[in-house]
C-alpha cells in the first residue's frame, strides 16, 4: 500500500521525481556524436566537463519534475544564473541547448543539428567544454563553455 502510495504521490507531485544522471557510457556516447559533428564541420572537439554535466543534469532534472520546458526557470533563473548560484566561474562564454522527448542520444542530436540555434551552439568554435544531462520525460540538456 505504501508503494502505491507513493506512485501516486510522485504522479501528482507529492514525492520527488527520480532523476538518476545519465551512465558514463552515455555521457561518453553523446560526446562522440557532438564531436562527430564538429569534426565534419572542421571544429575542434569539445572535452567533457564534471562540473558542466553537473549544471545540465540539474536543468533537465528540475523540468522534469516541475514540468516546465525552457532555458528560464519558472522563478526567472537564466543558464548563467543558475551556473553562478551553483557556484561555476571562471567562463567567459556559455551556452545551452535543451529537448524534450527523443528517446536516444542520436534523436536528440540529430534534431538539435536540424536547429539553427541548437546547431550554431554545438558547432561554435569558441566552446572547448561541454556537459549532458537527461532527466525524465526525457528532458535533454547540454552546456557549452569556454573558461576565461
Amino acid at each position: 500500500m505504501l508503494r502505491i502510495l507513493a506512485v501516486c504521490g510522485a504522479m501528482m507531485g507529492g514525492t520527488a521525481l527520480a532523476c538518476s544522471p545519465p551512465p558514463q557510457v552515455e555521457l561518453d556516447i553523446h560526446l562522440a556524436a557532438v564531436n562527430a559533428e564538429r569534426a565534419k564541420a572542421g571544429r575542434p572537439a569539445l572535452a567533457l566537463s564534471p562540473e558542466l554535466n553537473a549544471l545540465a543534469q540539474a536543468h533537465a532534472c528540475d523540468m522534469a519534475r516541475r514540468g516546465y520546458f525552457s532555458h528560464t526557470t519558472p522563478e526567472g533563473r537564466s543558464m548563467m544564473d543558475r551556473a553562478r548560484r551553483a557556484g561555476a566561474s571562471g567562463y567567459c562564454t556559455m551556452g545551452e541547448n535543451i529537448a524534450r522527448a527523443p528517446r536516444d542520444v542520436p534523436s536528440a542530436v540529430a534534431g538539435w543539428m536540424r536547429s539553427p540555434g541548437h546547431r550554431r551552439n554545438i558547432l561554435d568554435a569558441d566552446f572547448h567544454l561541454v556537459g549532458f544531462g537527461r532527466g525524465p520525460g526525457p528532458h535533454w540538456v547540454q552546456v557549452f563553455a569556454s573558461p576565461c
